[in-house]
């Protein structure tokens, strides 16, 4: 089953001050060619993280098939066998402490996997996940 990464407003924020500064550089960058020169690296540079941004945010999912939970974030992507996670954590903090943040959201799931593996990912229907999860293990420790 695939689940999107729910979004929150903050990330919505994110992508609006990025988009503004762009925006705002591109604007007001001096006409004359030699006084623009220095202008195009930084423009560069904000418009690529931008992009790779953007391009996560699209593209952010998660899926549970087969006892295996996959999870791709922009280039970011891996897979969790379900029968090694110990515990899942419910979190409502933007700020999170984690090896891994796969989430756009501050209300998501930290997993914790293996020994001392964890990733936080923000399906948008957080208890139908963790249902799902608990079907293919019984075993796994929830705390709210």
């Amino acid at each position: 089953m695939l689940y999107k990464s729910e979004q929150s407003i903050f990330s919505y924020f994110i992508f609006v001050f990025l988009l503004t500064i762009f925006s705002f550089i591109a604007i007001c960058a001096p006409s004359d060619e030699n006084k623009g020169e220095g202008i195009w690296f930084p423009l560069t540079i904000i418009g690529l993280i931008f992009v790779f941004l953007f391009y996560s945010f699209i593209t952010t999912y998660y899926s549970i098939l087969n006892a295996v939970l996959e999870y791709k974030c922009g280039f970011f992507k891996g897979k969790i066998d379900i029968q090694k996670i110990r515990k899942i954590e419910y979190n409502n903090s933007i700020f999170v402490p984690v090896t891994l943040k796969l989430g756009w959201s501050h209300k998501g799931l930290i997993i914790n996997y293996n020994q001392y593996d964890d990733v936080y990912i923000s399906p948008k229907n957080r208890d139908q996940f963790v249902a799902e999860l608990l079907k293919s293990n019984p075993n796994i420790i929830i705390k709210e």
